[in-house]
């Protein structure tokens, strides 16, 4: 029942994936990272499930994923973006 899906249109995402891609559309930032995300939507950090919803909204064209370097050992930190005319179709 929790299960990612593979293939469904973006009316048919599950709640979580939802929640994720209204966040990232209502931000008035134009990039979030994931702590910001987490922060968005009452958590400490992304859970693995959350870090693959987000990798599936962007294999379905509905988020930007990028890195971008910061002061941290890594070095980068993964940042994300969902543009404002992406999945906006009702279907029907």
């Amino acid at each position: 029942m929790n299960e990612i899906p593979t293939q469904a249109p973006a009316s048919r995402l599950t709640e979580q994936a939802q929640k994720l891609l209204e966040i990232l559309r209502d931000n008035r930032y134009p990039w979030m990272n994931r702590k910001e995300i987490a922060k968005a939507i009452g958590k400490r950090r992304l859970t693995p499930y959350d870090i693959a919803l987000l990798e599936l909204l962007q294999e379905r064209g509905l988020v930007e994923i990028k890195s971008r370097p910061n002061g941290t050992p890594i070095g980068y930190e993964w940042v994300y973006h969902a543009p404002q005319d992406s999945g906006n179709g009702s279907g029907g």
